[in-house]
């Protein structure tokens, strides 16, 4: 983006930069004068300074957006609508909506960066190791009569707990790593920090609630070593560089993607020999795999139906502590569910609970799980005990077995004649 900027302002075309953080706003201006970016034509602010002195802006050339899964909303637009001959470049990691809401009505087309898999090959990102629970218990999924899976049993299969225990889990994984961890609530968070200074390790929360002096000083004191760990909850989810975090702690289950990959891939800047480390003590591996894998990232909308043109206020990211809906929030009641979310409840914690390295053939199981009846009902099976060779196909399936093996195993069961 600097570099586009700069080449702009060498043309002595001007530009806007539009963040919807105060810290990236720094950030985006420190990153520009180093790159030669001629500041005199280039206006950067957050979202909602800009919108509010659009008409007294001078028209820029070039319209950047960063982290622009927001571009929806109310605020973003104005400003976008108000310059329509401005070229709009808006770049985004996760070109992805809750609410399934397409972007064709800010964007003309969408331009795929290379894959994260090849972006680690080549050093732009650090390889990464993921521990989670082993979370899903298959057989508590129930099938209803149109051949889906019952809503209540994916639920209570994916109950949203936490699993293991925080520091022990860390001090084994992380040693010496410095970490962000994203809780779920702003006492989590409180509660977290002081478990881990209480166990050697220096920790700081922050919040939507600490003052911005105190919080300028932690950032200061994290990028220069002094701090270990933060602990938050609903900051640091999107654009701050802080280029020395080597491990995550995911604490907050979120049903949101570009949440869960804001919250997994900050620890992903490269450093030579460094390999990164998510902790995922709620298993949002299960609900969206591994943060290396493939998406197919378009502008449509996923979800039928959307209203085009609605917006969302461009506020932190609230998770539900009820019913763990993650939406942009409003007001102290969850759109999804009603539950009141001043009144903050906890998570159940099951404390001895083993964290495993996930693999990618984990992850493929569990889809296949999810997305096929049988290889669910065969999921917990012994081979003896498959029945018919149906289940003899979806164990295969489900192992990565050779069709070879289906007629050898079914004719020695006498399922093929």
């Amino acid at each position: 983006m600097a570099e586009i900027a700069r080449r702009a302002t060498d043309k002595g075309n001007r530009i806007l930069f539009v963040v919807h953080r105060k810290e990236i706003v720094d950030q985006v201006v420190s990153t520009f004068k180093a790159q030669g970016v001629d500041m005199s034509l280039a206006k950067i602010g957050m979202v909602q300074t800009i919108t509010r002195h659009v008409d007294k802006l001078k028209p820029p050339s070039i319209i950047f957006v960063d982290e622009a899964h927001h571009a929806l909303a109310k605020s973003y637009r104005r400003i976008l609508d108000k310059f329509p001959q401005a070229l709009k470049l808006l770049f985004t990691a996760t070109p992805y909506r809750l609410n399934g809401q397409g972007f064709e009505d800010v964007a003309d087309d969408l331009i795929i960066g290379n894959p994260i898999k090849q972006l680690i090959k080549e050093g732009f990102l650090a390889p990464v190791d993921y521990y989670a629970p082993k979370q899903l218990n298959s057989s508590q999924l129930k099938v209803k009569r149109n051949g889906e899976f019952d809503e209540k049993s994916i639920e209570d299969a994916f109950k949203p707990k936490v699993y293991g225990n925080a520091v022990k889990t860390f001090k084994k994984l992380g040693g010496n790593k410095q970490a962000i961890a994203y809780t779920y609530n702003v006492a989590s968070a409180e509660r977290l920090a002081n478990e881990l200074n209480g166990n050697g390790v220096v920790a700081k929360a922050v919040s939507g609630k600490t003052p911005k002096d105190e919080r300028d000083s932690i950032i200061n004191d994290y990028r220069n070593g002094k701090i270990q760990v933060v602990t938050n909850a609903e900051l640091f989810t999107e654009g701050l560089d802080l280029p020395n975090v080597d491990v995550v702690i995911m604490l907050r289950p979120t049903q949101s993607l570009s949440l869960y990959l804001q919250f997994a891939m900050r620890c992903m800047n490269p450093r030579k020999g460094k390999t990164a480390i998510i902790i995922d003590h709620v298993g949002n591996v299960n609900r969206f795999g591994l943060p290396t894998e493939p998406h197919n990232w378009t502008l449509e909308g996923s979800k039928k139906g959307s209203k085009k043109g609605s917006s969302e206020a461009v506020k932190p990211v609230t998770v539900c502590p009820k019913c763990f809906s993650t939406f942009y929030r409003k007001g102290d009641t969850c759109p999804f569910c009603g539950a009141n979310l001043v009144e903050e409840k906890e998570l159940e914690v099951v404390e001895d609970a083993k964290l495993e390295k996930v693999k990618e053939e984990r992850v493929r199981k569990a889809k296949l799980i999810m997305e096929d009846n049988i290889i669910s009902n065969v999921a917990d099976k012994r081979i003896n005990d498959l029945k018919n060779i149906e289940e003899v196909k979806a164990y295969a399936k489900l192992n990565n077995y050779k069709p070879g093996w289906i007629y050898f195993y079914g004719k020695k069961r006498g399922f093929i004649k």
